[in-house]
């Protein structure tokens, strides 16, 4: 992420994904917490889907 554009965009997307709660989104990370670990895949889906990598 290298905007504000893009952490709004970060938000959003995962914002839509059910048993995860968006802690911080800042240029350059994001904290969330997911409710299990089975989201990680949509995590990943969600953010690809955005145009940012998960790592």
């Amino acid at each position: 992420m290298a905007c504000e554009h893009c952490v709004k965009s970060v938000k959003e997307a995962l914002g839509e994904i059910n048993g995860v709660k968006v802690l911080d989104v800042k240029i350059g990370s994001a904290e969330v917490e997911a409710e299990n670990d089975s989201v990680l895949n949509e995590i990943k889906e969600k953010l690809d889907d955005a145009g940012y990598d998960l790592v």
